[in-house]
C-alpha cells in the first residue's frame, strides 16, 4: 500500500516541477495585492499533498488497529478493525482513481500540439 503513496508523491513532484517551469505566479506577485493573497485558494499540489497525508493516516490507522487486534488486545473489536481496513481500502481506491485521471490529463496536455 505504501508503494502507491510513493508513486503518488512522485507524480506530485513531477507536477510541481512542471508548474515551476511554466512560470507559476510568484509569492511576491500575490503579496502585492493583499485582497488577492487572502482570497487565494489552496493550489492543486497543496490539496493533493493534504489528500495524500490523509490517505497515509488512514492506512497507518488501519495497520495499527489490525496489529493491535492480532497482538491480542481486547480493547479493539474485530468489527472496528474490519471497518478501518475497508475505509483505508476505499481511500486507496479513490486515490488510485484520482491518479489515473491526473495521468490521463497529463498525457492529454503533453500530446497537444503547440
Amino acid at each position: 500500500m505504501i508503494e502507491a503513496v510513493a508513486a503518488m508523491n512522485a507524480i506530485l513532484d513531477e507536477l510541481q516541477s512542471l508548474a515551476g517551469s511554466i512560470g507559476a505566479p510568484n509569492a511576491p506577485d500575490l503579496a502585492a495585492d493583499p485582497t488577492q493573497a487572502a482570497a487565494a485558494p489552496a493550489t492543486f499540489s497543496q490539496a493533493l499533498h493534504t489528500a495524500l497525508g490523509r490517505l497515509d493516516g488512514e492506512i497507518a490507522h488501519a495497520n495499527a488497529s489490525a496489529q493491535a487486534f492480532t497482538a491480542g488486545s481486547r480493547d479493539i473489536p474485530l468489527s472496528d478493525v474490519m471497518v478501518s481496513i475497508e475505509q483505508a481500502n476505499l481511500a486507496l481506491q479513490m486515490a488510485s482513481g484520482v491518479r489515473d485521471k491526473v495521468v490521463a490529463a497529463y498525457t492529454n496536455i503533453m500530446n497537444m500540439q503547440v
